[in-house]
């Protein structure tokens, strides 16, 4: 008998709609299984639309509230977008992603490319 004297959580709530989808899922999947790169390597974090349960039409907002990092991820219209130079790649919205697959990929900062000016011939 379920008691619907307590309030539900939105961790509740998330864990029993997308329960169904991994009863059968022994371990949790990622998208690419690739190594996420150690502390030391400057980091980002990556959405991959395909599994976010946001871009899918679903209701989460996980990954920006929970984001340690002031204005690195932001949602708008429910959508969330990563701003890649505020995103520290801490790793946090990678951990706490509630999706069946993991929408969240955690990559290598690429090297920022500078230009110099060009020297007057």
């Amino acid at each position: 008998m379920v008691d619907r004297s307590q309030p539900v959580s939105r961790r509740g709530l998330f864990g029993a709609l997308v329960r169904p989808f991994t009863r059968h899922l022994k371990e949790r999947p990622v998208a690419h299984p690739e190594e996420i790169p150690d502390a030391d390597t400057p980091r980002v974090a990556i959405i991959q639309g395909r599994f976010c349960l946001a871009y899918q039409g679903g209701v989460c907002f996980t990954c920006s509230e929970r984001c340690p990092e002031p204005g690195a991820i932001t949602t708008q219209q429910g959508i969330p977008t990563i701003h890649a130079d505020l995103c520290t790649g801490c790793g946090i919205c990678h951990d706490l992603c509630p999706a069946p697959v993991n929408a969240i990929l955690v990559k290598a900062k690429p090297p920022t490319q500078t230009t110099e000016p060009s020297e007057p011939s």
